[in-house]
């Protein structure tokens, strides 16, 4: 890769994020109309339309996120890409913070181990390789998974689309959102945003973790209901 193909790319996924986002409101939106016209058959297939924009949106930001440009070499983002390949979408996050908290200025504090321990622990929780339910659905297996061979079942995934749950989705968009900002703050501007801004990116990511564990499906539907209702009678 040339330095001009890094800025294509980056720009390419930018323009991507962009619209993936749109995407996610857009199907939201769909879905907040069909829970409260108790449409289950069909908030069931958007939500595995939105399971399938998650997929993608994760895909595109941590392309965008490890292109940007002035900031991880062509080499190391050749290192983040191998890392990706070889163990999974986790062990590529966690090479990327490695490399950039290279350029965070620390001196003799604890700052710069605390915060890789604290990103390589956030994700490991929170950052899910998107490939198998994207490759499933993608594939045609919208309701019953196959194994790799395409030769019997594999019931984990299929247990997992069956399951698939608007409010885990939610999660799972906002954490991966909030941990692309913190580490391209690292990236981009390693010794000025990122010192001024990690507590109040990581405080609000744990806020709203906290906060969002609690919601559920059925709690979401009574919202929408209150907020009908609370329109209908201005």
């Amino acid at each position: 890769m040339q330095e001009h193909q890094r800025l294509e790319v980056f720009r390419a996924q930018t323009a991507n994020v962009r619209e993936l986002q749109r995407t996610w409101k857009h199907i939201n939106r769909q879905l907040n109309g069909l829970l409260l016209a108790k449409n289950e058959a069909a908030v069931q297939i958007n939500t595995k339309l939105l399971a399938l924009v998650y997929c993608a949106l994760a895909e595109a930001s941590f392309s965008k996120l490890i292109h940007t440009p002035k900031a991880l070499t062509l080499d190391e983002i050749e290192q983040v890409k191998r890392s990706n390949r070889a163990d999974g979408v986790k062990a590529g996050w966690i090479k990327c913070v490695e490399l950039g908290l290279r350029s965070v200025e620390g001196g003799k504090s604890n700052h710069v181990p605390n915060v890789k321990k604290r990103l390589n622990d956030l994700i490991q929780e929170y950052i899910f390789d998107p490939s198998l339910l994207r490759n499933k659905l993608a594939h045609g297996q919208w309701c019953v998974a196959l194994n790799r061979e395409n030769d019997a079942e594999n019931a984990a995934m299929t247990s997992e689309i069956a399951n698939l749950d608007i409010v885990e989705l939610y999660r799972r968009e906002a954490a991966l959102l909030r941990l692309a900002a913190i580490v391209e703050d690292i990236l981009e501007s390693p010794n000025r945003a990122h010192h001024r801004d990690y507590w109040t990116h990581l405080d609000k990511f744990e806020q709203d973790q906290k906060e969002m564990s609690k919601w559920t499906v059925a709690g979401k539907l009574e919202q929408l209901k209150k907020k009908a209702a609370h329109a209908a009678n201005r």
